[in-house]
């Protein structure tokens, strides 16, 4: 991954750049139902985090304000972003694992998904590797399908987005997942959020399409 510095005074954002950034607590998130209907039924024994994580990866890879970050005081922005996520072991205890992510295809992803999530395992401390700055957070919670949720941030100079999905519940012959993105107001506003779940639609019924096809 590559990145390149961002003159924030000549984005069009930078009045809200200098407003969020003088904030304590800049850090903002909403929480959105998303129906994952015909995804669900066309997963057919496919995994369905590591799937759902290679759509919702890339949703937020296509939006620009969501790959920005604040870098000594500089705000930079990466050409792409990787998933730092979490696996849990059968005792509880969690570990980070990383995936590639933007130039694998889907099976390629799921294959070194589940080598990564491998290694992870066997590690006997949580850590991440390589350069944080151009992670997704992201992690699960499948036990309850929740209406909010709130992470732990470093400080207002974190800007990492966090990225974050519960469990699926029917409603009405539905299938509805309530999805999360946490951002760093200095940096992305509600638009730039609108863009990523419009995204994660359209990558949701790409990959719905080509699991269809393959099912048949």
């Amino acid at each position: 991954m590559t990145w390149k510095k961002v003159d924030m005074e000549a984005d069009p954002r930078s009045g809200q750049f200098a407003y969020f950034r003088a904030m304590v607590n800049p850090w903002a998130g909403v929480t959105v139902p998303v129906e994952i209907t015909a995804f669900h039924k066309a997963l057919n024994g496919r995994p369905f985090f590591l799937s759902f994580l290679y759509a919702a990866v890339r949703a937020a890879n296509d939006v620009p304000e969501l790959r920005r970050r604040l870098r000594d005081g500089e705000v930079i922005e990466y050409d792409r972003c990787q998933p730092s996520y979490t696996a849990m072991r059968p005792n509880g205890v969690y570990v980070y694992c990383l995936v590639d992510s933007g130039t694998l295809p889907y099976e390629a992803f799921i294959r070194e998904g589940k080598r990564k999530q491998q290694e992870a395992l066997e590690r006997k401390e949580l850590k991440e590797t390589g350069d944080s700055l151009n992670h997704f957070f992201v992690s699960s919670l499948p036990w309850l399908s929740y209406t909010q949720i709130q992470h732990p941030c470093v400080s207002a100079d974190d800007s990492n987005p966090r990225l974050s999905w519960g469990k699926f519940t029917e409603e009405n012959g539905k299938v509805m997942l309530p999805v999360s993105l946490m951002f760093n107001h200095a940096l992305a506003d509600g638009w730039h959020v609108t863009q990523f779940y419009r995204n994660l639609e359209r990558e949701l019924a790409e990959l719905t399409a080509l699991f269809q096809s393959e099912n048949q």
